[in-house]
């Protein structure tokens, strides 16, 4: 499930409406495209306080100064019912309160389209905590419901030697995303293509699904979440735990940005990239630029908010469905969603050399097989031993992705790996030593590294690019601190920096950090052979906290 980092409170959240080897990766853009206006996903918040709830039914619960609180070990309190002007295709549900350790406060909802025939209720489950957006709410996944109008949520309190929940509000978000217009060209997909790399992927851009990009900016029309950038070490597999028989993806895509964006406040969808059931690949994050004919698609390195902590320097790959569903359409490394999500981790982890098993393995057996390294987390803390390819649940406290995903994460590494090796040989990669990891402001660090899988290849040289910023504990902006060593200007600034990449024919490197934040040294063989030159598939990395 989506979960994100600290969000901007601050930057006028409530407004919110919305030299060749120091190239880095570049996107070149496939054929042009017709860029469709956005698509506005209509919401209305049907909001229940607690002076309006006496209209509904409690047992076991007291009202007091618009406060409800449980007298019982198991009080259960029932809303009125919540009208919404229009039908709506999708609903959210959000509430305001304390809930103390060892009490818990569950919701069910059910929704109708005239108020009279309804659905079976259904309990939602929590995706987003009040820390992780401005608005303070806990905020559960959207729900399909489509052709609803009413709406009614059932509370039950779960108490505690005296200690109860204290509910003060609930909203129920309505949000109708339609289908794209007749005629439009929302579905249409663009090729994206890593200059550095030649690997392409196809994908249907912003532009295409519709995205309302006045969602990104407020009243004033500054950017509530200002793009970031952070080189890739990790990829993080999601469902979006919304309905799985959907017939219009873009249609949920729309309704999720809809959710993140201006309900949550985030100013964004959360997620990088989102799979369909029809193996559909939809660009998540706003990446570099503005202009919707020059502006980069799927954006390298930018920075989303799809695992909270884990954010900067890793991509985030959402399923669109719920993997916990009886009708849910990847049970096995098989079908058109499954190829997207290999298709997409594939690109993804060849333009930011990321390397899936460790070195010597071309299929996972064990967990011994498993690539990992030490990541550290934009708090500071460090997530030991981390997957280089994971599931949502093994970096935060959540049940996304769901068993079943968890389940293929092994087939996946294997499909990666396979389909960077292809029928070729190259497997080159690089390991940076085991050193420390906390170092200390103009401490000279030295680092090296050893060739691995080589394969018939010959090293020529090594390129290294040293990553370096800093996030304030209150912000989710950035300091690029090597600028110029590590991070360059972009076509679109040194706002929107991308990585620099600097030759050496050396097995080792003394670095020195001027200021306090994380580096990471990135290294890559360049490898001679066959007939030809290449980069090597796998970079090594290392990085330190310094204080």
């Amino acid at each position: 499930m989506p979960r994100l980092f600290t969000r901007r409170d601050l930057l006028e959240r409530s407004a919110a409406v919305g030299s060749a080897v120091a190239a880095a990766s570049l996107l070149t853009p496939g054929a042009a495209f017709a860029q469709p206006a956005g698509i506005d996903s209509r919401s209305e918040d049907l909001e229940d306080i607690g002076n309006t709830c006496p209209l509904g039914s409690a047992r076991d619960v007291t009202i007091q100064g618009g406060v409800l609180r449980s007298t019982s070990r198991g009080g259960v309190f029932t809303s009125r019912v919540l009208r919404s002007a229009t039908p709506f295709t999708h609903l959210g549900l959000h509430w305001s309160a304390v809930v103390p350790d060892s009490t818990d406060l569950r919701f069910e909802l059910r929704t109708s389209p005239d108020g009279v025939a309804w659905s079976a209720w259904a309990a939602v489950r929590v995706e987003t905590l009040p820390h992780e957006s401005s608005v303070g709410d806990f905020f559960a996944s959207l729900v399909s419901t489509p052709g609803a109008r009413f709406v009614q949520y059932r509370a039950t309190f779960s108490t505690d030697a005296g200690a109860s929940p204290s509910l003060r509000r609930v909203t129920a978000t309505a949000i109708d995303s339609r289908p794209a217009p007749v005629g439009s060209s929302a579905l249409a997909t663009r090729t994206v293509t890593d200059a550095l790399t030649g690997r392409s992927v196809t994908v249907i851009a912003r532009q295409q699904w519709g995205a309302n990009e006045a969602y990104r900016f407020s009243r004033k029309g500054k950017e509530i979440w200002p793009e970031q950038f952070v080189p890739f070490k990790k990829i993080v597999v999601h469902h979006t735990a919304t309905a799985n028989n959907y017939t219009d993806g873009a249609a949920e895509v729309r309704a999720i940005y809809r959710y993140h964006a201006v309900t949550k406040r985030w100013g964004d969808i959360g997620y990088n990239a989102i799979v369909d059931n029809g193996g559909n690949l939809y660009e998540g994050r706003h990446g570099r630029g503005e202009d919707a004919a020059t502006r980069e698609v799927l954006s390298a390195g930018v920075v989303a908010g799809h695992d909270l902590s884990h954010n900067y320097g890793s991509a985030g790959v959402a399923l669109l469905g719920d993997a916990t569903g009886l009708d849910w359409p990847m049970p096995s490394n098989s079908g058109p969603m499954w190829d997207a999500l290999v298709r997409y981790s594939v690109f993804e982890s060849a333009r930011h050399f990321v390397r899936p098993l460790v070195a010597g393995k071309d299929s996972q057996a064990v967990d011994s097989d498993i690539a990992v390294a030490d990541f550290l987390r934009s708090d500071d803390a460090w997530s030991d031993a981390m997957r280089n390819v994971s599931g949502h649940q093994e970096t935060n406290a959540t049940t996304c992705p769901g068993q079943p995903v968890m389940a293929l994460l092994d087939e996946l590494r294997t499909a990666i790996h396979n389909g960077l090796v292809g029928a070729g040989t190259l497997k080159a990669g690089v390991q940076v030593g085991s050193i420390a990891r906390v170092a200390n402001v103009n401490q000279s660090l030295t680092f090296s590294w050893i060739d691995q899988d080589l394969n018939g290849w010959a090293v020529d040289h090594y390129e290294y690019c040293w990553e370096g910023w800093f996030k304030p504990a209150t912000s989710d902006d950035v300091q690029y601190l090597t600028l110029g060593s590590g991070y360059e200007a972009s076509d679109w600034g040194s706002a929107q920096p991308r990585q620099r990449w600097q030759p050496t024919a050396a097995k080792t490197l003394m670095l020195t950090p001027l200021a306090a934040g994380h580096y990471t040294l990135h290294v890559r063989a360049v490898v001679t052979g066959f007939g030809g030159t290449a980069r090597g598939l796998y970079e090594g990395n290392h990085t330190y906290l310094v204080k």
